[in-house]
């Protein structure tokens, strides 16, 4: 089954669910423990939020990377095993003027990821236009769909 994971959302799931999202500026993390085959990933608009009650956790990068380890653990993932995988972080806008939220968002998952000692093994980030990401639990496989190539990360 597929499972999308919306808009500054956050899913978990085991093996054989399918994740899935579609990202511009957002990074798209996913959280892996092969041995445990569950994974989990969150749909990440914002870097930073300092509002300890967030209502979704998976908007902001501060407080998705926690969030998503939390309810990895209650499905049994181990947290020492998890690893992760990002995609996204797009520059949407062609003006000098706007800030890149994108490359924000990507140099913020990757710093929270380092605070939890995550290691990523994988990453399609940056350039230009949407991706479709599609996370298969059954073997970690994270496939991106950026400018009509697909790519294995």
């Amino acid at each position: 089954m597929v499972i999308r994971v919306k808009i500054g959302g956050l899913e978990v799931a085991k093996s054989p669910e399918v994740l899935e999202t579609l990202l511009g500026s957002c990074v798209a993390l996913m959280l892996y423990d092969k041995g445990k085959k569950i994974g989990g990933m969150a749909h990440i608009m914002l870097p930073y939020t300092n509002d300890p009650n967030v209502k979704d956790p998976g908007k902001y990068a501060n407080t998705a990377v926690p969030a998503l380890i939390t309810k990895m653990i209650t499905l049994g993932a181990r947290p020492n095993k998890l690893v992760a995988k990002i995609a996204g972080g797009a520059a949407m806008f062609k003006t000098s003027n706007t800030i890149n939220v994108g490359k924000k968002n990507v140099e913020a998952t990757k710093r929270e990821l380092s605070k939890y000692k995550i290691r990523i093994v994988g990453e399609d980030v940056g350039g230009e236009g949407s991706r479709t990401v599609k996370f298969f639990l059954k073997d970690g496989r994270a496939v991106v769909i950026h400018k009509g190539k697909s790519k294995i990360i």
